[in-house]
């Protein structure tokens, strides 16, 4: 008898009876409480949060961003995750986002200016409304393309644009290029052309074609890039009135009377305001056959002045001739008060043929010396 009650108390225990005693919302499995396949209710979980599984998840709500002043774009730091970022509406006055780049790459923003009169070239009535590509007339019938500058400059038929993350511009004739790749270069060069792929290169567009060249900056943004259109009309007044043609290329350089920083700001003075009595160098030498001035009390850039040997008010002067192979030793003399302490840029240049190019030129340091000109 023994035996057998001995017997049937391991049947019964092998048969069933749980040591383990499981929560609300776990269940026993092979000796341990697991999560159980079913929630068991939200009423533990905060505002905002939902039960998964036997964890309370955030409920994150979907990205709407104001059509009128912004647009989804991929986190660059978090490609899963979309942020808003501004594409200047709000008016001309409103912000104008420079978004950081990619790591590595470079996303320069900027204003596009008409060279004829130095105003903004902008739509008819601009709002900050971004182009939708299909216009045919104002800023927004152009394109904007990077590519290496010194590369271009010196084999301007088959250097191929620096991959990038494309362009972006408005109605106010304000833009960005995003996430220009690297060039071999310490410079990328912006071309500036019409959109219409039957007009690129044709002077009788909205432009001809124009550059300008801005720091490569990995990992970081250029802003207040100013660019330039010159349209037919324009370049046929230079050459008429004693200029050079656009076929040789024609690189303007724009002597400013101020310094500021690598990104126009913290200026001495009007970032804007130009430099008269400034005549072009290259290597210290001037370029008496080569280079072009307006008529001394010209504030716009119609009629090339043959007797002028320097800047006018509207501090501009035009080269031929220009060669990259002369590398950054182009220059200016003249129109600076404090020669002590300052000095003019130097940059590289190139007259390209069928392009216009342009550069702004400021007053830097001397070796050792505190410009503030």
């Amino acid at each position: 008898m023994r035996h057998a009650i001995f017997l049937f108390v391991l049947a019964a225990g092998a048969s069933g009876c749980k040591s383990v005693d499981c929560g609300p919302g776990t269940i026993e499995r092979n000796g341990t409480c697991d999560p159980s396949d079913e929630s068991t209710g939200s009423a533990a979980c905060g505002d905002g949060t939902a039960l998964i599984g036997d964890r309370c998840e955030p409920i994150l709500p979907p990205t709407k961003c104001d059509p009128a002043t912004t647009a989804e774009m991929p986190d660059p730091n978090d490609p899963s995750v979309t942020i808003c970022v501004g594409t200047g509406g709000g008016g001309c006055s409103g912000t104008f986002a420079c978004p950081t780049p990619m790591s590595g790459k470079t996303t320069i923003c900027g204003q596009l200016y008409d060279i004829t009169d130095n105003s903004k070239f902008q739509g008819p009535s601009p709002m900050g409304a971004p182009c939708q590509g299909t216009e045919t007339t104002g800023p927004c019938a152009l394109k904007i393309t990077p590519y290496d500058a010194l590369a271009f400059g010196g084999m301007p038929t088959t250097t191929q644009p620096l991959a990038n993350g494309g362009f972006e511009i408005d109605d106010c004739g304000r833009f960005r290029v995003k996430d220009i790749a690297q060039p071999s270069s310490p410079f990328i060069g912006l071309g500036i052309d019409d959109r219409n792929a039957t007009m690129v290169g044709d002077p009788a567009g909205v432009t001809n074609t124009t550059g300008v060249a801005a720091a490569a900056v990995p990992g970081g943004t250029v802003t207040n890039q100013e660019a330039w259109i010159a349209p037919k009309a324009t370049t046929d007044m230079w050459q008429t009135s004693g200029g050079p043609p656009v076929s040789g290329g024609i690189y303007v350089g724009i002597f400013r009377a101020h310094k500021c920083d690598p990104n126009n700001n913290n200026c001495t003075g009007d970032k804007f305001a130009n430099q008269a009595g400034v005549t072009f160098t290259l290597s210290g030498s001037t370029l008496p056959n080569d280079d072009y001035y307006f008529a001394p009390a010209e504030v716009g850039h119609t009629m090339i002045d043959t007797n002028a040997s320097s800047t006018g008010v509207n501090g501009t002067g035009l080269l031929k001739n220009a060669s990259v192979s002369n590398l950054i030793n182009y220059s200016g003399t003249g129109g600076l008060t404090d020669t002590t302490n300052c000095k003019w840029d130097t940059k590289a240049a190139a007259s390209i043929p069928n392009i216009v190019f342009f550069q702004v030129y400021r007053p830097v340091n001397q070796l050792g010396k505190q410009c503030t000109e």
